[in-house]
């Protein structure tokens, strides 16, 4: 071992201990893919640089004076030019895009001696892109496979780089023309690309990357599993250059990996439940519906971990589960599922508080009035939304926002709390829905500090849209603090109360497939459940419902990490899933509410209970 090599393993040591056992914090783009055997797919050149690859890879044979691209010898065809396959649509896509920049990896499959000059002759268009010290151009060209020996490697241009497979044996001026270092995986492991490598094997590869920074090039495996688990561990690994044959799968991967990844700043406390009343056959006075709109398991879990092993609904330990489809679809939406479990009956996908033929449905609201109980609506969202609209309205159509406005008036509801304030304002007649509300004694209010400081018990609160914007974006205790106003205004209710409260927007990271969103909102919606639970407990006569219409996103969670807060997922989809989503429930009778069933059940579960003397 030279000295240049003793050095680098000696540093290597001295952070391995460190570094084996870090997540990697080093934020990756498209722009650090690589696309191995790039000529082998159906499109070669256009496919990776189209989706933004850093980094593209061509094999070559010296063949009658020309550079042919082919993967061995028996898959030479003369047409397959570098010069038409490669460098002609880089020079144009160069001349056009003038901010990329871009790492072109030659293989010589054989005889460097009569590939080089090729290369030299043949690449003399793109001299002005190329990137190397003194001409910091746009373009990187490593030469790899059967390269030159050391001893020869400062005999070509400046401009040619080339990949190692080794860090010993080079002289100082000789290891500044290597461009690369590349390793097969198996050097060090066998892997599958499944699971997660072990404390043993992450140290043998940490050592190899560690002693290539050491000495200031850039690295990158073949050899590796292709799936997202290997992908993932490579970047922890801290490895520079991420290989693929899967070009639009890793390019999507890193692109939305931003999106797909969250740390929570610090935890919110929780709530501990006292259990007293928990699952006691007793009568029930209050009834608390709360509804995480797009809640699946893997978005409770998902903000478990980000909160640091902690969760207010993880402390219920009654749990159901709940089938979502509608009555026409085995995906459903908002609308079909939020009537299922408000009404009590299967129905088609966008219809709200009607069955399939179009009739209208009492929702559990109107039996809680029967029962002369106080009844609430809050969400964080238009209140013409499915959910919230699911509880008063009757209309084949989720989107008919004044139709389903007007039916607000029809209701028994007490307090509403949302926004879509225009919804209510389109007149009918020379009347409009809010005329209407007045005229009913209701109390309407157009900001979010009045509604809590409101003494009305009939309330119509429709906030400015900039006042249930998402959590992320600065929102506040909206949840919580909207809870609180509404169990206080019906604490000493003789009959108690029946409140249904959203966590509306949990499905709208689903949707935009935005996990920090996803998280926030669950978070949020989390925190008001702990406040449901408490309260349950200091009354003793509350049962506390925490459920889903449906799961958004088709969540999976590919990592993350409980002490740190750190969670990394993938979405599968930008709509619903037909996955069941759990039921939790916590107070008087509810042990009712395990088992497996569907969505229909827990409003018949509820209305045996409003209705039990």
């Amino acid at each position: 071992m030279n000295n240049f090599t003793k050095a680098i393993a000696l540093s290597a040591l001295v952070t391995l201990c460190y570094n084996a056992t870090q997540a990697q914090t080093r934020a990756y783009t498209v722009a650090d893919a690589h696309s191995h055997n790039d000529y082998k797919n159906n499109i070669p050149f256009f496919r990776a640089y189209e989706k933004g690859f850093g980094s593209i890879e061509a094999d070559v044979y010296a063949v009658n004076g020309e550079l042919i691209v082919a993967h061995s010898k028996k898959e030479i065809v003369a047409t397959h030019t570098l010069k038409k396959l490669y460098l002609d649509p880089l020079i144009e896509k160069f001349q056009r895009d003038p901010e990329r920049h871009l790492r072109l990896l030659i293989e010589i499959k054989e005889d460097h001696k009569a590939v080089l000059p090729l290369v030299i002759k043949e690449l003399k268009p793109l001299e002005q892109y190329f990137s190397y010290a003194g001409h910091p151009g746009r373009l990187s060209i490593v030469m790899t496979g059967a390269v030159p020996p050391a001893n020869e490697v400062n005999n070509y241009p400046d401009w040619i780089s080339f990949d190692a497979d080794h860090i010993d044996g080079y002289t100082t001026d000789q290891w500044k023309k290597i461009g690369l270092v590349s390793y097969p995986l198996s050097r060090y492991i066998k892997w599958n690309g499944k699971g997660v490598l072990n404390r043993d094997e992450i140290g043998k590869i940490k050592a190899g990357i560690d002693s290539v920074h050491q000495a200031g090039k850039m690295i990158r495996f073949w050899e590796t599993p292709d799936t997202k688990s290997s992908w993932l561990a490579l970047m922890r690994l801290g490895v520079d250059v991420i290989g693929t044959d899967k070009i639009e799968e890793l390019g999507d991967f890193l692109n939305t990996n931003p999106m797909n990844t969250y740390v929570q700043p610090a935890p919110t406390a929780i709530y501990q439940p006292t259990y007293k009343t928990d699952g006691v056959n007793k009568k029930v006075k209050n009834i608390i519906l709360c509804i995480g709109d797009g809640m699946g398991l893997s978005q409770i879990y998902a903000t478990y971990t980000a909160n640091r092993g902690q969760l207010n609904i993880f402390q219920m330990q009654n749990i159901g589960f709940s089938i979502t489809n509608a009555a026409d679809a085995y995906i459903t939406d908002s609308a079909a599922g939020a009537t299922a479990f408000a009404s009590g009956q299967k129905t088609n996908d966008r219809a709200v508080g009607v069955n399939p033929e179009g009739k209208p449905l009492r929702s559990l609201a109107d039996y809680s009035a029967d029962a002369g109980k106080k009844t609430a609506d809050i969400v964080v969202c238009e209140l013409t939304d499915a959910t919230p609209a699911a509880f008063y309205a009757h209309q084949m159509e989720r989107s008919s926002a004044a139709a389903i406005a007007n039916d607000i008036t029809s209701s028994p509801i007490d307090i509403f709390l949302g926004s879509g304030y225009k919804d209510f304002t389109q007149k009918t007649n020379g009347v409009s829905p809010l005329d209407k509300m007045k005229q009913k004694g209701y109390t309407v209010i157009r900001s979010f500090d009045d509604f809590l400081n409101s003494p009305s018990k009939k309330i119509l609160a429709l906030v400015d849209d900039q006042e249930t914007r998402p959590k992320m974006n600065g929102r506040g205790n909206y949840l919580p603090q909207a809870f609180n106003k509404v169990a206080s205004t019906f604490k000493n209710e003789p009959n108690g109360f029946f409140m249904m409260v959203e966590g509306s927007q949990i499905d709208h990271g689903g949707h935009a497939n935005n996990l920090k969103q996803v998280i926030t909102e669950n978070n949020d919606f989390d925190q008001m459940v702990g406040k449901a639970l408490q309260f349950a407990d200091e009354d003793g006569e509350t049962l506390v419902i925490v459920t889903a219409d449906h799961e958004t996103g088709g969540l999976t969670l590919l990592d993350g990490s409980i002490k740190n807060g750190y969670v990394q997922g993938n979405f599968s989809t930008n709509d619903h899933t037909g996955t069941p989503v759990p039921v939790f429930a916590y107070g008087p009778h509810a042990g009712d509410f395990r088992g497996v069933y569907n969505n229909t059940e827990i409003f018949n579960k509820l209305l045996a209970l409003i209705k039990a003397k």
